[in-house]
């Protein structure tokens, strides 16, 4: 029955066994969670698509008159940034022509201008203020 009473050195061999068993369970798991939050099976960020929404009586000629607002303020947008690479020079220009050829083809002008209203909404509510009540005498 020597196994009920080991020796001291058995003893402590066992606890740092099982210490360094804990140790590592535990250094895993972290790294399994590093590694999850690092490359993840997460499910990927919701795309949000925002979609304009207009009053039901539009006309086509509001519906243009919109388009063609919107248009305008893109053209001002690269009319601005093309004016900005012409003050440049050297490597610096060919960087910023570059970056804006990149910007144009990649819709940029579209993702950050996705519509002008041509006039803005003249909708207000109005409060009229209830009757006054004749004073009593």
């Amino acid at each position: 029955m020597a196994f009920l009473d080991p020796p001291d050195a058995q003893q402590r061999r066992t606890r740092y066994w099982i210490g360094g068993g804990a140790v590592l369970a535990t250094a895993a798991i972290m790294t399994l969670f590093l590694i999850e939050s690092r490359w993840g099976y997460s499910k990927p960020d919701s795309k949000i698509i925002y979609a304009q929404s207009w009053k039901a009586d539009r006309t086509r000629e509001q519906a243009i008159a919109d388009m063609n607002a919107t248009k305008a303020a893109r053209e001002a947008k690269l009319a601005e940034a093309r004016a900005f690479i012409a003050t440049l020079q050297g490597q610096a220009k060919i960087d910023a022509q570059a970056q804006y050829d990149a910007y144009v083809e990649g819709g940029g002008p579209a993702k950050d201008i996705p519509y002008v209203q041509a006039q803005p909404a003249t909708d207000a509510i109005v409060r009229v203020p209830p009757p006054a009540e004749p004073p009593i005498e």
